[in-house]
């Protein structure tokens, strides 16, 4: 079984674990977008030893991002995730404010 992660979501953080990051000024594309430009990024830093630069369009729910490649981008989970799709389950509907 892989590493498990426990999240915990508030307006102002997201918890991971016992790692904190604040979030009230960043919207959730942008949590993806540093994610992904952090994960492939850290290896072209290694293996190129330039800063990463990538440029993302957001047009609904679609996202086009172009970068440098080193060819190892594969080998990043989260590359991998955002470009194959994650598999997500929803345990049971949350009542809404609307419907109490």
């Amino acid at each position: 079984m892989g590493e498990r992660l426990s999240i915990i979501v508030t307006p102002e953080k997201v918890q991971i674990g016992d790692k904190t990051i604040y979030v009230d000024n960043l919207r959730p594309v942008e949590l993806l977008l540093a994610a992904l430009a952090y994960g492939i990024g850290i290896r072209y830093i290694d293996k190129t030893g330039e800063v990463f630069e990538m440029q993302c369009e957001v047009e609904g729910y679609k996202i086009k991002c172009e970068a440098n490649c080193t060819g190892e981008e594969e080998r990043c989970l989260v590359f991998r995730t955002v470009t194959k799709g994650v598999q997500f389950t929803c345990r049971e509907k949350a009542q809404t404010r609307a419907e109490t």
